[in-house]
């Protein structure tokens, strides 16, 4: 059904621009002047044409190319946040292996490039073994 409605469109927009492009050469050749005029006429009208492509063309590049910088920007953004996910899961990792097997005697923090709060750290530790406590 959506495959027909898109068809119907395609040839009706298809009938527009032949009718426009019909009725506008019909009104061109119709039209009280000169043969002189006309020609010129029509080349005026065939510059601003391409005029407007040119512009419509840089309108697109431009366009595209903020597409591409943002999606960049996206990628990039992305892998460092995964690359600082990782950092913690192995932080965390050591964390939970230093706890289990009893090499941690006191609250500390592992070394990163991040400021933890060893406090904030602590609490949540202590949240996650009761949990599995449970």
């Amino acid at each position: 059904m959506e495959n027909k409605n898109k068809v119907k469109k395609a040839k009706l927009i298809k009938a527009a621009m032949f009718g426009t492009l019909v009725g506008t050469t019909m009104g061109l050749l119709l039209a009280p002047k000169s043969g002189k005029e006309l020609r010129q006429d029509l080349t005026e009208q065939a510059h601003e044409m391409g005029d407007k492509a040119l512009i419509i063309r840089d309108k697109a590049q431009s366009a595209w190319q903020n597409v591409e910088d943002k999606t960049q920007m996206t990628i990039n953004n992305s892998k460092n946040l995964v690359q600082k996910c990782r950092r913690m899961i192995d932080n965390l990792k050591i964390l939970v292996y230093e706890i289990e097997n009893g090499a941690l005697t006191q609250t500390s923090c592992i070394n990163s490039s991040e400021d933890i709060d060893c406090d904030d750290l602590t609490k949540e530790i202590m949240i996650i073994e009761n949990e599995h406590e449970c």
